[in-house]
Parts: structure tokens; C-alpha cells; sequence
């Protein structure tokens, strides 16, 4: 086909020239000509993964990381299906990933040819902007496939940022004719930034001198907030709560036991006002706990996220420069509720800081209360996985140095290992801390550690099960039918599947032994897991819940 080189390579100079720099390419026929020209591109690296679903989070482990566009490429049929979770993921958590399906011309499609399925808008409303492109033919379609991979960058990088999905269908042969790699033919698109609305800041600044309890809450996915703006809202008593994934709660002044001492009914008062920025926060007691207030959102444009329905001020534009002029519009108040609050922080930490000592030594609180003596001397990133692990960064985790990633998008447990991968890939080496079942489930995953020589270190937290369920109502099930329909529980053993895929295995029985090989393995190069067996599911949930009671209050 003498105008496939030319119609693809500009595709790809133009995707290069756009800032994709980086390509996750799964094997197959029909993506042949797209991945023989990805190869020659001198400014796209190429990272190859055999499995489509551990590819597509691999992509989107990079992505997340660096901020910056990844492609992802596979061949037709349900090789292209398999991408849906790390689509939906993307989507929802505003990753941005160009999605390169191949398939088939239109006139094998709905005949029964093999390897065929109907990939127009396969994922949906789940990417930002699709495009079936034309299959290269006699007529030019150089400068229509540099438009859309100029645009298809573009759209993904957008805020709010998301996948965007190309699906070329190709004709045979398949092996592009000799020849040099096609420039890209558009210059850049410039996206504008809307500024903050003024007028829509006078009405929140009213909202906020009108409210007795604000809060600030910076919920997952958050943009960093200047240590003066902080300043500025401690100087104004406006209480500041900082999720584990907002990557603020390092910050002085920042409130992040709030999920502790909401759940012991220690504030006073309840909020009458919450302005988030970010993502709806992980910690459940805290939308409890604001059920009732007033709620002023500051996001980017589009991709509206409040799920519980309060009354809304919506404030669209970058959020951190909305809360910096609000932050300047505001007047003292009384400082007895940011004192009350602060007040209760402490006895948080100090209550969990007690239980931790209380607790068995197999208590999987123990890790978390620790990460920062254990870890930071890596300064290296932590994928927490979107159950148990996330929720107990956010009970037992203070603050510290570290950068928390997770894939609560979806909330799946899908694809961790890879999108650990992908976080590896990006900064040298990753502390991921996966349930024994997400690690099951994305085991494929650590084939990619092995191909691309990367350093990755895995933690299984191993109580033989989902443990999620013994915090929520079923666990209020008999135990037979709990334990079949959601415990789950399971005798593998994952020293084989270190043994699968060349990794350094150790498995621990109490904290002491724990720390010994987590010291051991934390700085060794390659792949390294350690699984540490903790206690039984039912009695951490029991543990959990006596964080919430004070000695004094005859808990113990």
C-alpha cells in the first residue's frame, strides 16, 4: 500500500511533535504498520507488554506519574477490549492517554471476519474525544491524520485531562514501504486557561464569611497549595484538610487525622461549609460528617464531580488560583473552631500512636504508622491499592515526605501491579502496597518489571482475603455464607509467583521479622516482593474500631 508510510508517519511525527514521548505497544498482526514506524520515531520511547489489560495500565501508571501523554497501542478485536478498565480509570481519574486501536477495513466489518468485533466508540463515554479514522487509499490524507493526532494530544491534555481513542483501520499488506519518517505537518494548539471567575469569588468569599464551621477540603488529585495561601487560611481560622492522595497533607497547619476523630464524634460542631478542591475525598466519615453543609467547588471546567448532591457554588478554572484569591478575601474569624479542630488532630495521632503500641505484632496498622521511617529514605513514590490500603494510609499515615498514588478513578482492584509498573517506569523505582487479592488479580503485571528491567517493590498486605467487607454490612452475615460470598479466603502461595517472574521473595509473620526484610529488600535493584501475613480480617476491623473509643471511655 504506497500511502501507508507517509499517512501513518505523520500521524506519529505529529503525536511526537504534540509531546507524546512515550508508547505502550501490546503485540499483534493488525497494528503492524503503527508499530514498525513507532519503532523507527527516534523521540518515542518504546515499552512493549504482552497483555493488553496490564499494557493499558502500564500506559496509565506512566501517564499518571509524569503528567505528560502516553500512546497506547494494540491490535484488533478483544485485544482492543481488553483496554476498557484502564480506559474507564483513565477517564475517571483524568489521566491522559491516546488509545491506538487497529482494526479492520469497513469492509470486513459485520461479515464474520476473524479477529473482528465492532470498535467504533468502544469505550464509550469514557474518553474525552474518538475518531475512526480513514483507511489510507489513493486520496492524501497526510495533513487529516496530522490534524487528528495534533488534536487528539491536545483534547487529552485539556483539564479536565482524560483518554482520547483512534482506531485506524488498515488493509493488508501491513508492512509499511521503505522510506524516511514523515514530518509532522501542524503547528501546536494552544489551550486556553480560563481565568477564575471575579464575580464568582465575591459570591464564595460572602458563602465563607457567612459560614460558622468552614473547612477547606483538599481532596484527591488536588493541585500542591503555595505554603502562603495556607498561612493565609490558618490566619483566617479556616481549618485545611488534606487527603493522602492531594499530595498537601505534608504541609504545616494541614489537618490530616480528620477521619479518626470524625469517626469518634470528637468535633463539636459540623462543618456548614466545605470548599474541595479535587476529587470527593477517600475517607467515607467525612462525607458523613458534611452531609449537611454548603459546598463551593473549585475545579477545572467540565467533568463536574459531586456526588452528594449539597448545595453548590461551582467555581470553574484553576483551582489553586481560585483558592488563592479566596483565601485573600477572607477576614478573621473567631479562632475557637480551627482551635477545637486542631485540638482533636492531636488527640488523633496521639489515640493511634496508642493503638499502634496496643496492637498485635502482625497488625497491619503498624506499617503505615512507620511508612516514613521505613521508606522516605527512598524518596520514591507509593502506589497504595484502592481498598484496605488507601483507607488505612489515610488512618495511620501522619505526613511526611512521601507521594501517594492510587487508582481511586474506578476504585477497581484491577491493574495495580502494572499501573505500579508504569509509576516505576517514570521515577526509578515504586513502593507498591497491594491487598493479597489485587495482587492476584494483576499478577501478570509483574512480567513488565522483568522486559524492562525496572525496580519495583511490592508489599502484600496478606490477611487471606477481602477485607474491605469486615468493615461494611455484610460482615454482619453469618459466617458461612460471609466468608464464601465475601471473604473469600484462599491458600496461595505467591513465592511461586516470584519464582515466575525473577523477583526476590521474602514473607513475614509478626512486624519485627517485617522490617527486617523490608530493610533488606528496600534498596536491593529489580523486582521485590514481600508478603506479610497479618491478622485475621475480623479482628483488624475490630482494632480499627477500638482507634475510635478512648481508654477512659471503658473501651478496653
Amino acid at each position: 500500500m504506497a500511502h501507508l508510510r507517509p499517512y501513518l508517519s505523520h500521524f506519529l511525527s505529529q503525536l511526537a511533535g504534540a509531546g507524546v514521548q512515550k508508547a505502550v505497544v501490546a503485540p499483534g498482526s493488525r497494528s503492524t504498520p503503527l508499530a514498525l514506524l513507532l519503532h523507527e520515531m527516534p523521540n518515542v520511547e518504546i515499552h512493549m507488554a504482552l497483555d493488553e489489560r496490564s499494557a493499558g495500565y502500564f500506559a496509565l501508571g506512566m501517564a499518571k506519574s509524569s503528567g505528560t501523554p502516553v500512546a497506547l497501542l494494540c491490535t484488533s478485536g478483544t485485544a482492543a477490549a481488553n483496554f476498557v478498565p484502564a480506559v474507564v480509570e483513565a477517564f475517571l481519574s483524568r489521566i491522559p492517554l491516546v488509545v491506538l486501536t487497529a482494526d479492520r477495513p469497513r469492509e470486513l466489518r459485520d461479515v464474520g471476519a476473524a479477529q473482528t468485533i465492532d470498535q467504533v466508540h468502544l469505550y464509550g463515554r469514557h474518553v474525552k474525544w474518538f475518531q475512526d479514522l480513514p483507511t489510507p487509499g489513493a486520496v492524501d490524507l497526510n495533513r487529516h491524520a496530522a490534524q487528528v493526532a495534533a488534536r487528539a494530544v491536545h483534547i487529552a491534555m485539556a483539564h479536565p485531562r482524560g483518554p482520547v481513542h483512534l482506531n485506524f483501520p488498515l488493509r493488508e499488506p501491513l508492512l509499511p514501504e521503505p522510506g524516511p519518517i514523515a514530518p509532522a505537518l501542524m503547528g501546536h494548539i494552544y489551550a486556553a486557561h480560563p481565568a477564575v471567575s471575579a464575580e464568582g469569588l465575591d459570591e464564595a468569599a460572602a458563602w465563607m464569611s457567612g459560614a460558622e464551621h468552614p473547612v477547606i477540603a483538599l481532596g484527591p488529585e488536588a493541585p500542591p497549595i503555595a505554603a502562603a495561601v495556607l498561612q493565609a487560611l490558618h490566619g483566617a481560622g479556616v481549618p485545611v484538610l488534606a487527603d493522602p492522595l492531594s499530595g498537601n497533607g505534608r504541609e504545616d497547619g494541614v489537618l490530616t487525622g480528620y477521619d479518626t476523630f470524625i469517626r469518634a464524634g470528637k468535633p463539636p460542631f459540623r462543618p456548614d461549609l466545605v470548599v474541595r478542591l479535587g476529587a470527593p475525598m477517600t475517607s467515607k466519615a467525612f462525607h458523613q460528617w458534611s452531609q449537611n453543609a454548603a459546598l463551593i467547588l473549585c475545579d477545572w471546567p467540565e467533568g463536574f464531580r459531586e456526588p452528594h448532591q449539597l448545595k453548590s457554588l461551582i467555581i470553574e478554572g484553576d483551582p489553586a488560583a481560585a483558592l488563592q484569591s479566596l483565601a485573600h478575601r477572607l477576614a478573621p474569624r473567631p479562632g475557637a473552631w480551627l482551635a477545637s479542630l486542631e485540638e482533636n488532630e492531636a488527640w488523633a495521632w496521639e489515640r493511634t500512636a496508642d493503638l499502634v503500641s496496643e496492637a498485635p505484632s502482625h497488625f497491619e496498622g503498624r506499617f503505615y504508622a512507620q511508612l516514613n521511617e521505613l521508606w522516605a529514605a527512598r524518596a520514591m513514590p507509593v502506589l497504595a491499592a484502592s481498598s484496605m490500603p488507601i483507607r488505612d494510609v489515610d488512618t495511620f499515615y501522619r505526613k511526611g515526605p512521601l507521594h501517594f498514588y492510587a487508582n481511586r478513578g474506578a476504585n477497581g482492584i484491577d491493574g495495580l501491579v502494572s499501573t505500579a509498573m508504569g509509576i516505576a517506569q517514570q521515577h526509578g523505582d515504586v513502593l507498591a502496597i497491594l491487598g493479597d487479592l489485587a495482587f492476584y488479580h494483576d499478577m501478570n503485571g509483574l512480567l513488565l518489571a522483568q522486559q524492562h528491567g525496572l525496580n519495583a517493590f511490592i508489599v502484600i498486605i496478606n490477611n487471606a482475603g477481602g477485607a474491605i467487607f469486615s468493615f461494611l454490612s455484610q460482615s454482619t452475615l453469618p459466617d458461612p455464607v460471609f466468608e464464601e460470598l465475601f471473604g473469600t479466603p484462599h491458600q496461595m502461595d505467591f513465592s511461586g509467583a516470584a519464582t515466575v517472574y525473577g523477583a526476590l521473595f521474602r514473607r513475614a509473620r509478626d512486624y519485627a521479622e517485617f522490617r527486617e526484610h523490608f530493610l533488606e529488600l528496600r534498596s536491593k535493584p529489580g523486582l521485590r516482593i514481600l508478603e506479610w501475613i497479618t491478622t485475621p480480617r475480623r479482628e483488624t476491623a475490630a482494632f480499627h474500631q477500638r482507634l475510635y473509643h478512648s481508654k477512659d471511655e471503658g473501651s478496653e
